[in-house]
């Protein structure tokens, strides 16, 4: 009986934030068109400053998902002086893959460290048809890409140069990098410890193999623009990974992270080989670091305090007062003036509007699988 109300439960917690998301998205989506058409083409600056605040409140249904629907247990590790160094400046975030909600891991990440809004990334091109997550992408300037190769290098040289326009003084970016391509599951691994033994490699033995064409060419694109380097891994203790829909139902999990800061000057930016060595080094230390992750259950360096901050929590009640309130107001008008017929026209409609945020929400998971995926061999 309890599994029963339990799996009701975790259905209407699902359905709930859903809708929340999809009718939130679409004004988000809306309020952005006006920035474009009536702030940018005025003012890139501005334009681009407010939307990443707008990007900033549709996130915010994320981060309140990880962060207070949820409730989960995520420590952090660093060290103090990559603290004492930050500064707003453009920085690049390389990350391993290694389970589902690790985008929504990054976003919690950037709410954290408050850079939320400066989130950018490197996607599959059939996501920018998404609608609310496809669109908010676009006019956030993410990056969409093919997986053909030629197609590709042009589209990263047009990006970087528009990111390369940002002020970072008023403008900082995180541009978040999954250079694995995909994530890591015992079959994939397989094929990347293939991929090296052929090539007498060493294997690596908790990521995969690095695709360095694309992230070579981004990294010499962006140049002197880019500021740092971010070297963030993602760690689940008993290595029990969730699904996104698993935390959207309320599951709670552990999870570590750990990152560095990595100064430019210790980045190659011209030499292409030399920046290819530079990614497959630091997935190299992931390697290692997850090795002692496994060996310690916790990541080398000092667990730091980034306290959860209230702003997701209160934007979460903003939007749903702003979402729910029309909807039920509508739904008493109907039942007073015994409009059944209406009635059951909007419920069919609130079914189809979670289905459709459902769908959207898995398939921008699935894109977000391979942001990287430039080429289509590995190391290539």
């Amino acid at each position: 009986m309890l599994h029963k109300i339990l799996k009701v439960h975790s259905l209407f917690a699902v359905s709930y934030i859903s809708y929340i998301y999809l009718i939130s998205g679409f004004i988000v989506n809306f309020l952005q068109l006006l920035t474009f058409l009536f702030i940018r083409t005025v003012s890139d600056k501005w334009g681009t400053k407010i939307n990443g605040y707008l990007q900033a409140f549709l996130f915010a249904i994320f981060t309140f998902v990880v962060e207070w629907h949820c409730k989960c247990n995520i420590r952090f590790f660093s060290h103090p002086e990559d603290m004492k160094n930050r500064k707003r400046e453009h920085c690049l975030c390389i990350c391993n893959h290694r389970g589902e909600v690790d985008w929504l891991l990054g976003y919690t990440l950037l709410e954290r460290l408050n850079v939320l809004e400066g989130c950018k990334g490197l996607i599959k091109k059939e996501a920018m048809y998404l609608p609310v997550i496809g669109w908010k992408m676009w006019f956030s300037d993410y990056m969409f890409l093919s997986r053909r190769w030629d197609t590709d290098q042009q589209i990263i040289k047009k990006t970087c140069k528009t990111w390369s326009n940002y002020d970072p003084h008023f403008n900082n970016n995180f541009y978040v990098l999954f250079a694995e391509g995909t994530r890591f599951t015992p079959a994939k691994h397989e094929a990347s410890v293939k991929f090296c033994e052929e090539r007498g490699i060493e294997p690596f033995r908790n990521v995969l193999y690095p695709r360095t064409k694309g992230a070579v060419e981004l990294i010499s694109q962006l140049g002197d623009t880019l500021g740092c380097v971010y070297d963030v891994v993602f760690a689940y203790p008993g290595n029990k990974t969730p699904g996104t829909w698993t935390m959207f139902a309320g599951q709670s999990t552990d999870v570590d992270i750990y990152f560095r800061r990595i100064d430019t000057a210790n980045v190659p930016k011209k030499d292409k080989e030399a920046i290819s060595d530079f990614i497959v080094q630091q997935f190299r230390d992931k390697d290692s670091l997850l090795d002692y992750h496994r060996k310690h259950q916790r990541f080398p360096g000092e667990q730091m305090s980034l306290p959860k901050r209230n702003i997701s929590l209160i934007l979460f009640y903003i939007w749903s007062f702003l979402t729910v309130t029309p909807g039920f107001l509508s739904v008493y008008y109907l039942i007073v003036n015994q409009c059944f017929y209406m009635l059951a026209v909007l419920g069919f409609i609130c079914v189809l509007g979670g289905w459709i945020s459902h769908t959207i929400i898995s398939a921008a998971n699935v894109q977000k699988s391979a942001p990287n995926a430039t080429e289509k061999q590995k190391g290539a």
